[in-house]
């Protein structure tokens, strides 16, 4: 039995050995050779980009997808090959990865819920309801997002209908109706370019505030964000590949670390909100300030 065992895994290896690691953005070849080029020079090893997924996978290739349509387009293929997945939300991936048949792993875009209002309970006095936005159809409840019931934060989830654009500003402004200040998740089927602009007019115009998912849209005006980079992203891909080629594990899906967080300063001011220090924030909760971790020691 053990001599069986044995054979097996080497033939598992054999297998692993001729397989190949691809990067695939559906749609988006440009992207998908700048980031094969980047994995390729971290990893010393050959990371091409991927044209064709029907035609050119074999059974134990490894694909670093970018995104929700690659990801799907990449479990749907008959190949038993293995994925990591990159730019997709925390809550998106758990979704998707319920339908995929496929070995799957992932390194998260944004920021766990929980961490955010643990930031903004340090600075964030109002007393109104905080609004979370998904899109319909995401299942998200105040366990799936790992909000507890002791927080001080009451909290409204909401589901945004993936209809007209019409639709989108209708359903966000009844939750502002309840709410100063939304959390937006990582959720690339609501936030795109056209809602992500209409969004921050439309808290903008009514005095309202975004708690947003990436560096991005606090530059455009958001009011906060915990985020990782894309060297960061790239940097913990090139670490999981390395795994798994010496050894066929999956590393468990994680953000990189640490986090950054950026605040807006025009809002901070007209808020009068008081921040804690870089130097609080890294010790309490280990994120560092945009402009780098090393600022939050002087």
């Amino acid at each position: 039995m053990r001599r069986i065992f044995i054979v097996i895994i080497g033939l598992f290896f054999q297998v692993l050995a001729h397989a190949s690691t691809y990067v695939y953005h559906d749609g988006r070849e440009t992207v998908s050779r700048v980031l094969s080029l980047s994995l390729s020079a971290s990893t010393n090893r050959d990371i091409p980009a991927l044209r064709s997924p029907d035609k050119q996978l074999i059974d134990g290739d490894l694909i670093i997808t970018v995104g929700r349509d690659s990801f799907v387009q990449v479990c749907d293929v008959e190949q038993q090959v293995v994925l990591i997945a990159l730019f997709l939300g925390e809550e998106e991936y758990s979704q998707l990865k319920q339908q995929c048949s496929k070995p799957t792993t992932a390194i998260f875009s944004g920021a766990p819920i929980s961490l955010r209002l643990n930031i903004l309970n340090t600075f964030w006095e109002d007393q109104a309801p905080i609004g979370i936005i998904y899109s319909e159809g995401l299942d998200v409840s105040n366990e799936t997002l790992g909000v507890t019931e002791d927080t001080r934060f009451e909290i409204l989830t909401s589901a945004i209908p993936l209809g007209s654009r019409e639709e989108k500003i209708k359903s966000l402004t009844s939750v502002l109706d309840r709410s100063n200040l939304v959390l937006s998740l990582y959720d690339s089927m609501l936030f795109n370019a056209q809602f992500s602009k209409d969004a921050i007019r439309l808290m903008f115009h009514k005095k309202k505030s975004l708690a947003a998912h990436s560096l991005q849209l606090v530059r455009a005006g958001a009011l906060f964000s915990v985020y990782s980079t894309s060297q960061d992203k790239m940097a913990l891909t090139s670490s999981y590949i390395n795994v798994f080629e010496a050894s066929a594990t999956l590393m468990p899906s994680s953000y990189p670390s640490p986090l950054k967080v950026a605040f807006n300063p025009y809002l901070i001011r007209m808020y009068g909100l008081v921040l804690p220090t870089d130097q609080f924030l890294m010790d309490k909760f280990g994120v560092c300030p945009e402009s780098g971790c090393q600022k939050a020691f002087y």
